[in-house]
């Protein structure tokens, strides 16, 4: 139905009107009206809509049109600068290597003043890849509804900038820097002493030294801008203080013996002798830092037979027998009264199972290599310097380090039990019935309490219970004939 007809029929019936007058007649006049008039706008919609497909399905298909995958990396898209436009990815890749070799071949040269080495970026620890770049350039266009797509594929042509991802090796390019300019630094140097014939210490002063900055220069190598790369970095330095300085080794400095024991021992017995001999002379010259352990069994080190070290009686689970390097016990009991005299702290000590006669009860230490050890802790604000001496028949050990005027110590021991020994009769088919003879004298064990006491110009400083000393009882054995 047009429009003409539609105007003819609705005048018609508003002419119709004028001749009905019943409500009837009306109602029917205003849905026929109604009717037209909903005809006329779904009309007109089915026309709206139908261009507004046409125009969707042409643009839907020129879009998939566009965006139609030639399997081309996006035309104005760059990696790191590099125009990788309309390349496949594996010409992209061939372009990429290539630049990878330009920039890792870049070299800097570190000024340090009148000279300037030269180090390749590549040494300096500097590494590239491409991979995410690539990926992410070929995805342009290819991901996402086609819209978004069309989006992307537009957004490209104005430029878009993809860069490697750029890493540095710290460790590597540390160790580089570090032998490249090796030679400019001029390490401090430590205050140096030596030992004079007086056993006192002649001092040599420290230095201040010069060394690279390899903080600030990592930093700056770093920060590097490797596509348009500056020709030359400069290498800093620094002051570098040394760790001990005259005035510190002047403070700590030996002046004078304080603390001296001997020992004697009998030199009939050759190979016990030498023991103490070879043992006392790797002490001999020690020098024990302040507040540093003194070790018995880290200075002297292991007894062996390659040491020298022969075979003499040391005690075994409260017996005399036969052992390597018998007789050095000697040489650590004396090193213990020293050390007592010299008033250092007592870290580690042991006595013997038996009494011995060389030193007095409650002060004797035995040792065993490596656990078993005498250790003492430097605690005079000085260094300590040992020495050893030794006659046909006796061994002293001092001390000489830094002298306290008026400084005077005591050792006293006090029995505090004995253990009579007990007596063992062994049957000696060779001897006549009856007849006894004694084979082991043996001897007492005691239980020994002993005490320094420390005095400054006649005055008590301190007193100080020492470890407590358990000796056991040697028995009395006698041969009986059967």
């Amino acid at each position: 139905m047009d429009d003409t007809k539609d105007q003819s029929v609705s005048s018609k019936l508003e002419g119709a009107t004028g001749a009905v007058h019943d409500g009837k007649g009306y109602d029917s006049i205003n849905k026929i009206k109604t009717t037209l008039n909903r005809l006329r706008r779904n009309k007109y919609f089915m026309v709206t809509f139908g261009l507004l497909f046409i125009l969707l399905f042409s643009v839907g298909t020129l879009a998939m049109i566009y965006t139609q995958d030639k399997q081309r990396i996006q035309e104005g898209v760059t990696i790191s600068g590099l125009n990788v436009g309309n390349l496949t990815q594996d010409e992209a890749r061939k372009v990429v290597d290539k630049e990878f070799d330009r920039l890792l071949n870049q070299t800097i040269k570190l000024n340090v003043g009148k000279q300037s080495p030269e180090v390749k970026l590549e040494a300096l620890g500097l590494s590239l890849n491409a991979d995410s770049a690539l990926k992410g350039a070929y995805d342009i266009g290819r991901t996402g509804s086609i819209f978004d797509k069309v989006e992307s594929k537009w957004s490209a042509k104005k430029g878009v900038n993809i860069d490697f991802s750029k890493k540095w090796d710290e460790k590597k390019l540390s160790e580089t820097l570090q032998g490249s300019l090796k030679e400019f630094n001029i390490p401090a140097t430590d205050a140096t002493f030596q030992v004079t014939n007086e056993n006192t210490m002649t001092i040599k002063s420290e230095s201040v030294g010069t060394i690279l900055d390899s903080k600030e220069l990592i930093t700056k190598v770093m920060a590097l801008n490797i596509y348009k790369l500056d020709p030359e970095v400069k290498a800093g330095f620094k002051e570098q203080i040394p760790l001990l300085t005259a005035a510190q080794l002047e403070d700590q400095k030996i002046t004078g013996l304080i603390a001296t024991y001997t020992t004697t021992f009998d030199p009939s017995q050759t190979a016990r002798s030498e023991n103490v001999r070879i043992s006392a002379k790797a002490l001999d010259m020690a020098i024990i830092k302040p507040n540093v352990t003194l070790s018995f069994n880290q200075i002297v080190g292991e007894r062996t037979v390659q040491g020298g070290y022969k075979d003499a009686y040391i005690i075994v689970n409260g017996q005399f027998v036969p052992g390597l390097a018998g007789g050095i016990c000697q040489v650590s009991s004396t090193l213990y009264n020293t050390g007592l005299l010299a008033n250092l702290a007592v870290t580690q000590r042991s006595n013997h199972d038996l009494a011995i006669s060389y030193a007095p009860l409650g002060q004797d230490a035995t040792v065993a290599y490596p656990d078993l050890d005498l250790k003492f802790n430097n605690n005079t604000g000085g260094y300590l310097l040992v020495r050893t001496k030794t006659t046909n028949n006796t061994l002293t050990i001092e001390m000489y380090g830094k002298v306290k005027p008026g400084q005077q110590v005591t050792i006293a021991n006090t029995i505090e039990s004995i253990i009579p020994p007990a007596e063992q009769r062994l049957v000696d088919e060779t001897m006549a019935h009856g007849a006894q003879v004694l084979k082991q004298r043996g001897q007492p064990g005691y239980v020994v309490n002993s005490t320094r006491t420390v005095k400054v110009n006649g005055v008590i400083v301190g007193t100080e219970p020492l470890k407590k000393s358990r000796y056991q009882a040697l028995p009395k054995i006698f041969a009986v004939g059967a």
